[in-house]
């Protein structure tokens, strides 16, 4: 069944093995470098994904305040354009107009002096919504 072998064609025999062997070590290591820096490149990608829907929630309430503003100075103008049509000038009227005008544009400043809130992943059971965020529409 074994063919006698002369000494060289053992010690060859033994020198393809071992490089075999260094050949799949270096595979094995290269997988793994490549797959360490894959998931490096998704927790990157993950981080990237939650600064920008940061960023979007960030301006959506930007955009909110800027329309209630908007609608707010729409009512004023139609309000003093109504009084003055009808010759009545009335401050009462007016002054919760500008008020509530004012009160937006504060939020507005506040809300652009307010950094980005990255916040840390909740599962799906565990997400409330804020109740002002709803009923301040």
């Amino acid at each position: 069944m074994w063919k006698p072998q002369t000494k060289e064609a053992v010690l060859r025999e033994v020198r393809i093995r071992e490089w075999r062997k260094r050949v799949g070590r270096t595979i094995v290591s290269a997988l793994k470098w490549l797959f360490l820096i894959s998931l490096e490149g998704v927790a990157v990608t993950l981080g990237w994904l939650k600064w920008q829907s940061a960023k979007i929630a960030h301006d959506i309430e930007w955009n909110r305040l800027l329309s209630q503003r908007y609608d707010k100075l729409l009512r004023l103008g139609e309000t003093v354009y109504a009084m003055y049509r009808s010759g009545e000038t009335s401050w009462q009227a007016i002054e919760p107009l500008c008020q509530e005008i004012e009160r937006i544009d504060h939020q507005l400043s506040e809300t652009k002096a307010t950094p980005l809130q990255v916040l840390p992943y909740e599962p799906e059971g565990e997400q409330t919504l804020p109740l002002s965020a709803s009923s301040s529409q």
